[in-house]
């Protein structure tokens, strides 16, 4: 099916979202053929539509063009070729102009048979197809001045049945004002003034009636130079004559609004009540579910929704509690005690005759454990063809009719270290905690000591609107600070809740329960399973971690989505799952109680482990999307490494990090990969060799990129001497090239330039060309630093070719940095800025933080050598914050090229200005910068 739609601009929506339809001309023709859908319109008339009486002569070559443009947007299928002419097959409700005839007629029907409450509704439904003026985006097309009239007469028939429609139901009051508007806009419409005279006349001010009256002859004596028509001159002698058969219809008495009055009031979600209520205003969506975990407020959401809508109603809406309610023989019963019905033989068909003609709201909260027991809603919606339900559930209800609407925990403040006051203060999730600590303690008041560990009380909790409203609960005993450092056992501290609430919200874990307790056998060991992965999972992952012959991970996981308490996180091709912090607690001490911590821990950790090998190539050739997965994995990966070094096996511990050595570097993860290092050397005495030297090279190399040179050595020498013994040649080569990197640190060039050849013999006979490129690389940035320019720039081309011979992204990031700043020293400006871009823009898409840092330094020196000062002074700012934020150590030849460039620009600039702009700087992202 596709929505095709002319009443605003012309419009086709597919399953998959709004279909491309091309230039004014395309979408005329489209226009065309739908006011004419399923009929044959000849090419003539077409051409005549589309371009009036001066066609081009390439007109029917054009008008091809666009048939064959139409066929690709729709589907070859829709459009026929007959003849000379063409044919759009439209599908039963598909054209928006049908469904407004359908309401029309239906209305019409409706009042003339005596039931102007429905006619009303129709005609409303029928005008919000209405999206303002119909063939609104080709207004300078000759179509839209031949057939826009027609549609806006239809559009006006519709407003003046719906006000005959509401003067039948008593409501001119009401409709005066609305009418006095439509006046305004059409003011030779007599129909209009004859139902605003009797309005008037109804409201008890029959001397405005008679003055509107005479007003309306005016106009059209005057302007047009014809009489009122029979029927308003009729209506004045009426009036004059004070006919009883003017009198004014007892209006009916307005809808029920029977919805429980919230103790507290709503704190923030706008936006969703704004949301449901207008896809409960949609004529396509009867029913709509409001899902999500325990504890974010549906229910209040759904409450909010239903006093806002019910009003629009003719009769309103009514408040339905099933929390209670587990077999599906007590649904109908409970409905019908709601709406005050008598039951009768049967409670099902008593509510459905009830509401059989009733424009009605019903809000079924708490349905989440019926299960299948909630087909009776269905049964109703068929019976009631103008009753709304808006149902909460913590899983979908599987019904045809459904819509869902996922209720989202609160939107979590702003990381407090980088917030001012007046923006945290500003969440709603802070406001809440703010609201509900008042409550139990009148002298609580959000300040600068105490809003940062609300902030962080909030987004530990999730957001979670119940949770927060527990531990703000705790006000009165623990200011928020204490609060802050209890909560890393949620759940014990989460009690206490108001009393008139349910039992099952009066504490996290009972709000947990209630829904731990709904799953069957499979799905509450798979949940208590997931406990294991940090930052997510995907479903490989969890079959490989959490599977076994009991268990049936797809329809378990699938189940525990539905069921809120796993979220799924949309991420390219591939979804990731994800819980709650609070929810992965509880699922957490599901598996300890379940004994199975050591078993499903040790095969996250060998998953993970196998993950990382099997990474470890794309890894080292820079591949984006891999550094990407390990974003994602990161959690995974400390967890797995916490595992192995728990267990004593210092040998997979080391595996894992060799294998993502390239990830944790790129990323800057310096001073965590350094610690886990250390940790492994110092444990890996009773460790394989080959483990106990890549502990010591990775060591060495962390330290050496933090600026300790004498760890840095005293690491590498080790794992040298450990390779040695192994006769390993291609890591002997690797030991050297980092020594190298430390002589270059220590200002010793010579050694360096002796280390870094040695190294080069060793990666040539291996046939290790990365690291080859990466020694001429090295080799090139020691020639700058002499400056030697021109062989400085020969071998970073050099090793720029190697690394895009072999794919290299990140390697191709550094050499191409080498050769930009060279270039920058032979007064190649141009080459310069385009070596220095492309580097940058590798680096951002690996997310290489430190190549990154050095691209922006580059990039400050360019500006500074082009006369650019205050963006020299920015680029450069950027470059020192971001150098300072991964902690990496600056290399001695780029250090004293930041502090010539920082001493010219004192000398241009002044300092002040200088330091005012390096702070701007250092707030921009890399990426505005470089788009500048």
């Amino acid at each position: 099916m596709t929505d095709f739609r002319l009443l605003g601009p012309v419009e086709a929506v597919g399953d998959a979202g709004p279909l491309a339809l091309g230039p004014p001309k395309q979408r005329a023709l489209l226009a065309v053929l739908l006011l004419n859908g399923n009929e044959t319109v000849a090419r003539e008339r077409i051409v005549d539509e589309l371009w009036g009486d001066a066609p081009p002569r390439s007109a029917v070559q054009s008008l091809q063009v666009y048939v064959h443009g139409l066929r690709q947007a729709l589907g070859a299928d829709r459009i026929e070729t007959l003849g000379t002419g063409y044919r759009l097959r439209v599908e039963r409700g598909e054209l928006d102009l049908d469904g407004f005839e359908q309401r029309f007629d239906s209305a019409t029907r409706s009042l003339a048979a005596g039931r102007p409450a429905e006619a009303a509704d129709d005609l409303r439904a029928a005008l919000r197809l209405f999206r303002g003026s119909p063939l609104a985006d080709l207004a300078r097309e000759p179509v839209a001045e031949v057939e826009r009239p027609q549609l806006d007469e239809r559009r006006l028939r519709a407003v003046e049945l719906l006000n005959d429609a509401e003067l039948a139901q008593g409501h001119h009051e009401r409709l005066v004002p609305e009418l006095e508007r439509q006046i305004a806009d059409d003011p030779y419409r007599e129909r209009l003034r004859r139902q605003h005279v009797l309005a008037l006349y109804r409201c008890g001010r029959q001397k405005e009636a008679l003055d509107a009256y005479r007003s309306a002859r005016e106009v059209l004596v005057e302007e047009l130079g014809i009489d009122p028509g029979p029927e308003l001159q009729e209506l004045e002698r009426q009036i004059l004559r004070q006919d009883p058969a003017l009198a004014a219809p007892e209006a009916p008495a307005p809808g029920r609004i029977d919805l429980p009055t919230p103790p507290t009031p709503l704190i923030g979600r706008l936006l969703e009540i704004g949301a449901v209520t207008a896809l409960l205003r949609r004529d396509e969506i009867r029913l709509l579910t409001l899902t999500g975990p325990g504890g974010t407020g549906k229910t209040r959401l759904a409450l909010a929704a239903a006093e806002e809508l019910g009003p629009e109603l003719r009769d309103g809406a009514t408040f339905v509690d099933l929390a209670h309610v587990r077999e599906e023989e007590l649904v109908a019963p409970t409905i019908a005690h709601a709406l005050g019905v008598m039951e009768g033989a049967s409670a099902e068909e008593a509510v459905a005759a009830h509401l059989a003609d009733r424009s009605l709201l019903l809000l079924l909260d708490n349905l989440e454990q019926l299960g299948a027991g909630t087909t009776v809603i269905a049964r109703l919606l068929a019976a009631a063809p103008r009753l709304l339900v808006l149902a909460t559930s913590r899983s979908p209800l599987r019904i045809e009719a459904e819509h869902e609407y996922p209720v989202s925990p609160l939107a979590l403040p702003h990381d407090a270290g980088g917030s001012h006051f007046e923006e945290l203060a500003a969440n709603d999730a802070v406001r809440l905690f703010a609201a509900r600590a008042l409550a139990v303690d009148p002298a609580f008041e959000l300040d600068d000591g105490n809003i940062v560990a609300v902030a962080d009380v909030c987004r530990r909790l999730d957001g979670l609107p119940l949770a927060i409203e527990l531990a703000a609960a705790r006000s009165k005993l623990l200011p928020p600070e204490a609060l802050n450092g209890r909560l890393e056992r949620r759940l014990a501290l989460l009690t206490g809740g108001a009393r008139d609430r349910p039992a099952r919200q009066q504490t996290l874990r009972a709000t947990l329960e209630w829904s731990h307790d709904l799953l069957d056998r499979e799905e509450r060991t798979l949940f208590a399973r997931l406990a294991v992965f940090e930052g997510g999972w995907t479903l490989d992952a969890a079959e490989a971690v959490c599977g076994d012959p009991d268990v049936d991970v797809v329809d378990a996981l699938s189940a525990l989505v539905d069921n809120s308490l796993v979220r799924r996180l949309d991420r390219g091709a591939e979804h990731r799952f994800t819980m709650l912090e609070t929810i992965n607690e509880f699922a957490a001490e599901a598996l300890d109680a379940r004994g199975e911590q050591a078993a499903i821990g040790g095969r996250h950790a060998e998953y993970v482990l196998g993950l990382a090998v099997d990474a470890s190539p794309r890894l080292l050739q820079g591949d984006a999307a891999t550094i990407g997965r390990f974003d994602d994995e990161y959690d995974n990966l400390r967890t797995a490494l916490a595992w192995f070094a728990a267990a004593g096996d210092v040998d997979s511990e080391v595996r894992v990090l060799d294998a993502t050595w390239n990830f944790l570097t790129i990323r800057g993860h310096l001073s965590e990969c350094r610690r886990l290092l250390e940790g492994a050397v110092e444990r890996s005495a009773g460790a394989r060799p080959e483990t106990r030297a890549l502990a010591r090279i990775h060591c060495g190399a962390c330290a050496f990129r933090q600026g300790d040179l004498v760890a840095a050595r005293a690491r590498t020498e080790e794992a040298l001497g450990l390779f040695r013994d192994l006769d390993d040649s291609n890591e002997i080569g690797r030991c050297i090239g980092t020594l190298g990197n430390i002589a270059v640190g220590e200002g010793d060039l010579d050694r360096a330039v002796m280390l870094y050849e040695e190294a080069a013999v060793l990666a040539e006979e291996a046939g290790n060309k990365s690291r080859l490129a990466q020694i001429l690389a090295n080799l090139g940035s020691i020639a700058g630093q002499r400056d030697d320019a021109e062989t400085s720039a020969r071998y970073a081309e050099r090793a720029v070719g190697i690394h895009r011979e072999n794919g290299e992204r990140d390697g191709l990031a550094v050499a191409l940095h080498n050769l930009g700043r060279a270039q920058l020293s032979l007064g190649h400006l141009t080459e310069a800025r385009a070596s220095l871009v492309e580097s940058l823009e590798l680096a951002r898409e690996l997310g290489y933080r430190e190549v990154t840092a050095y691209g922006l330094s580059g990039l400050a020196e360019l500006a500074l050598l082009e006369q650019e000062n205050e963006r020299a002074a920015e680029l450069l700012g950027a470059a020192e914050n971001l150098f300072r934020e991964i902690g990496a150590a600056v290399e001695l030849g780029e250090a004293e090229v930041q502090r010539r460039m920082l001493s010219e620009l004192y000398d241009v600039l002044g300092e002040e200005r200088t330091d005012e702009l390096r702070v701007r700087g250092a707030a921009k992202e890399p990426a505005e910068l470089l788009a500048a």
